[in-house]
């Protein structure tokens, strides 16, 4: 039989089995997808802080001062009566209650002092921090609205990227590779598995064709399954606009697709050739694709971590990959392309040997 033939008719088959076993596509992606749960919920949880806002003044400078806060990306403001307001934070509807007393406007005018008050649920410090800047904050920029303002500093702000991302925007990335990790691992594991645990590798090793062949076919089947996941996610990230290159940045983003898929689908193989087991690949498999999705900077900025991690992070593959996506797609840059891609390849190229070498092995 031809060498190519027979490579392809490997991986068709081995595709056909792994589109009609439900656990095999579940061990694909439901851990990709329960973490993109757990990041949407985290990002919620991060985001704008509900307050309730309590204005005792009708005056246009405590209005002036409310609208400064209810448009503030700080908070997310429910104007309401002092009395619900103290409910809402006792049965924890609210993170603050935020009071604009009133003789505001009186005493703005006289310049005497009338604060306005914030009582603060603070269960943890990260909340109860970011009230503790936001209101001083939305004060200052209350001032500087003042044509007399006392206030003389302004802020100037020049931002080193084109646009604002989201955390949960921002997070798709390493979840997409975490998913390509997964799914090159499991399915091309999963592949090589089963043929002993169906007892169908000796009439593999019978079969009139080389066994480069079976290598290949193993490789390509994972390979092609791991992209055709990848190829749903960015057309949906696409259409959503949540991952959405732009223009000749497609081609950065879908070239770094193709080389994480190309080194777990080489890992899978070298994992199932050594498991040889279903439950084994799996057990390998997703764990170490956690254990890379973290070290690639999966819930935070690598740069920003300690130092002992981000030496680590600078070993990992993965984190170029996740470099080079989200450069790509969020900011239409092509900086450190070149280094990420040199490094996911050669990554691919080791992983490539080490699946055939180990299946190689596994096989004689």
């Amino acid at each position: 039989m031809h060498h190519g033939k027979a490579v392809w008719i490997i991986a068709r088959k081995d595709i056909g089995v792994w589109l009609r076993q439900p656990t095999a596509i579940a061990a694909t992606i439901l851990p990709a997808l329960v973490f993109l749960i757990v990041l949407y919920f985290g990002a919620r949880a991060v985001g704008r802080n509900p307050v309730a806002l309590v204005v005792q003044d009708n005056g246009p400078q405590a209005q002036q001062l409310a609208q400064i806060l209810e448009h503030s990306d700080a908070f997310a403001v429910r104007r309401t009566q002092a009395a619900q307001a103290a409910d809402a934070l006792r049965n924890l509807d609210v993170s603050a209650v935020i009071t604009i007393p009133a003789g505001f406007d009186a005493a703005y005018a006289a310049h005497q002092p009338d604060p306005v008050t914030i009582q603060i649920n603070n269960l943890n410090l990260d909340f109860t921090n970011d009230l503790r800047r936001s209101l001083p904050a939305a004060i200052t920029a209350f001032y500087g609205e003042q044509p007399n303002s006392p206030i003389h500093v302004a802020v100037q702000e020049t931002d080193l990227r084109q646009q604002d991302v989201s955390l949960l925007q921002f997070d798709l990335v390493p979840d997409l590779v975490l998913l390509l990790t997964i799914a090159g691992m499991i399915n091309a594991g999963l592949a090589t598995a089963r043929e002993w645990e169906d007892q169908t590798i000796k009439e593999l090793l019978l079969a009139p064709i080389p066994r480069a062949s079976l290598i290949a076919g193993k490789l390509l089947a994972g390979w092609l399954t791991t992209l055709l996941i990848g190829a749903i996610v960015l057309v949906v990230g696409a259409a959503t606009g949540y991952l959405r290159p732009a223009g000749a940045y497609w081609f950065a983003t879908l070239g770094m697709v193709l080389l994480i898929a190309l080194a777990s689908a080489g890992l899978g193989v070298a994992i199932g050739a050594a498991t040889r087991s279903f439950q084994r690949v799996t057990a390998v498999g997703i764990p170490l694709a956690f254990y890379l999705f973290f070290l690639s900077g999966g819930i935070s900025v690598a740069a920003f971590l300690p130092a002992w991690v981000q030496r680590i992070a600078r070993v990992i593959p993965t984190f170029y990959g996740v470099h080079a996506l989200q450069t790509a797609i969020f900011y239409s840059s092509a900086d450190g392309y070149r280094r990420d891609a040199a490094v996911m390849g050669g990554t691919a190229l080791v992983t490539l040997a080490l699946g055939v070498l180990s299946l190689r092995r596994t096989l004689a």
